[in-house]
């Protein structure tokens, strides 16, 4: 299991809680994680047996995250070149 509180801290100035809080959420109704209450009242997550194999699909194909179908409308003018 991980603690929530050191992905916000690791996180921090990057993205707003909010959104952090957000996305960990999604990948929760995704059924990717698993989340649970401590004894304390704090939160904790665990992958769940689907999380882990998405998890192995993205080591072992990275480009598996893109959704090529969303890219087919850039044009040459919405691509940053200076990447």
């Amino acid at each position: 299991m991980f603690d929530i509180n050191s992905i916000l801290k690791s996180l921090e100035g990057k993205f707003p809680t909010k959104i952090v809080n957000e996305a960990i959420q999604s990948l929760v109704k995704k059924g990717i994680l698993e989340q649970y209450v401590e004894e304390d009242g704090n939160f904790s997550f665990q992958l769940t047996d689907f999380g882990t194999e998405c998890a192995e699909e993205i080591f072992q194909d990275p480009m598996s995250l893109f959704d090529f179908d969303d890219l087919d409308g850039l044009g040459d003018e919405d691509i940053d070149e200076s990447l």
